[in-house]
């Protein structure tokens, strides 16, 4: 199970969140770490969108960014704090536009298995290339839409601590490679790279997550 689905579940502190994602062998972030390696330099800065505890962007803090981020979700943001990243980490819901930064305001923007929870990203795009530098680079990851497959589903998955075990249906979304594509010619981005990969398995409800990760620019002046 990807752990950036049980963000928002009440209950859930953050060393019970890194605990996870080192069971089930996330390596999300490390993927979306070196596909962008190459396009950034020490003391750059990194928006982390959704950045939880922190887990994310802290591969780009340890390469020498200044990172910057917010979460809907208090718990997992102190968990983030222990991280000693030197930017400002706030909480603010995702789905609230405009974000609270000034135009122009980070070099680069990270969003990792966040964007699969909405249907809706043309919003979330606008405000990043609103508050990228020119030439930044924007690194994210949506679940794919292969030919056939439906755009929404419901998924199934447990929630709570060992006191309050249970299970939640959450909406799901899928976005073909064109609409991202898309999305991003609108706002003035071009894809740099990209790459898919199986995060989870859900065999009792015949579900496979395929996370996309795209690296892309900002090219409009």
């Amino acid at each position: 199970m990807d752990p950036d689905r049980t963000r928002d579940y009440q209950g859930e502190d953050a060393a019970q969140y890194e605990s996870q994602a080192a069971e089930v062998g996330w390596h999300g972030h490390e993927i979306i770490f070196g596909l962008m390696y190459e396009f950034i330099e020490p003391d750059e800065t990194l928006l982390d969108i959704g950045i939880g505890t922190g887990l994310g962007s802290n591969l780009f803090h340890r390469a020498g960014l200044r990172i910057s981020g917010f979460d809907n979700s208090i718990e997992m943001l102190e968990g983030c704090k222990s991280k000693g990243f030197s930017g400002e980490i706030i909480q603010h819901d995702l789905r609230d536009a405009p974000f609270p930064y000034a135009t122009d305001s980070f070099h680069n923007i990270l969003s990792l298995a966040v964007l699969n929870f909405f249907e809706d990203l043309a919003p979330v795009f606008r405000e990043v290339a609103r508050i990228i530098r020119s030439k930044g680079v924007f690194g994210f990851t949506v679940e794919g839409k292969k030919p056939g497959q439906e755009a929404c589903y419901a998924l199934r998955v447990n929630r709570g601590t060992n006191l309050t075990k249970g299970q939640r249906e959450i909406s799901m979304y899928r976005h073909s490679d064109e609409q991202i594509r898309d999305l991003l010619e609108d706002v003035g981005f071009r894809v740099l790279k990209e790459f898919e990969f199986l995060t989870d398995r859900y065999p009792e409800q015949g579900i496979e997550v395929y996370l996309k990760a795209y690296v892309a620019r900002k090219e409009c002046v």
